[in-house]
């Protein structure tokens, strides 16, 4: 089962998973790029953007120039 704001890739599009059934046969609600949701999608609908690609517009945790980088006087 995948978990909440797991990022996914249905038709081009890049989306995130905004809802699950715990029911039966998992199902997720998608919210793609352009705003649509899509509901009921079986995981077979959609393929999971790997964990380790970082999201568009991330950033790093920790800056290059951040305060507790630099060298103490």
């Amino acid at each position: 089962m995948l978990r909440l704001g797991t990022r996914v890739r249905m038709a081009g599009q890049d989306g995130l998973v905004v809802a699950r059934t715990l029911a039966g046969t998992p199902a997720y609600d998608l919210r793609l790029a352009d705003g649509r949701v899509v509901k009921y999608a079986a995981e077979t609908d959609f393929e999971v953007v790997e964990p380790g690609d970082a999201p568009r517009g991330a950033r790093p945790s920790s800056s290059p120039n951040s305060s507790s980088d630099r060298p103490r006087d």
